[in-house]
């Protein structure tokens, strides 16, 4: 059977809401604070990295673990400036067992979800928590709209088929 172009718009449609519900059913989980990892010191270095330099990579002095910070928290400036600060002494809540490793870079990152710069709160938990989940919404909602719309894309076919056939 060959697909004419609605078909295969349709199952491209159907394909990615499927992608994109699936991602929202796993994504934007975070765990509890208090079974997230204290990470306090100085930082070693910190890195801008992505399309647009908003995803923070660094490192804390003496210590091997490698952290991003992620736009999908919001107010990256005011992160970037806080983790930048010379002498300051940054803590951070990271997940200690789930990390990924981006291409062509040998170290695992861990996510940050709080970020603290000398005692004062610069990103909380509560305020990171519900960045993540908004965008998880998000794409369950993208997920939904594109089906929505391969279900429109099939039905315009079977239109055009009972025309066709009369």
């Amino acid at each position: 059977m060959k697909l004419n172009e609605i078909q295969k718009s349709s199952l491209v449609c159907v394909l990615f809401g499927l992608g994109l519900i699936i991602l929202f059913a796993v994504s934007g989980n975070v765990l509890p604070k208090p079974d997230l990892t204290l990470l306090q010191g100085k930082i070693d270095w910190v890195k801008a990295t992505g399309k647009h330099g908003n995803n923070l990579r660094f490192k804390f002095l003496n210590n091997d673990t490698h952290l991003i910070y992620h736009s999908i928290g919001g107010q990256t400036s005011k992160a970037h400036s806080a983790i930048a600060s010379q002498g300051a002494t940054i803590s951070v809540l990271y997940d200690q067992t789930d990390s990924h490793s981006p291409p062509f870079d040998e170290n695992s990152f861990h996510s940050i979800y709080e970020l603290t710069k000398d005692g004062i709160t610069i990103r909380s938990y509560e305020s990171m928590v519900e960045a993540y989940a908004a965008n998880s919404r998000l794409a369950g909602w993208a997920g939904l709209v594109s089906l929505f719309i391969a279900g429109i894309f099939f039905l315009v076919d079977k239109k055009k088929k009972n025309q066709t056939n009369k």
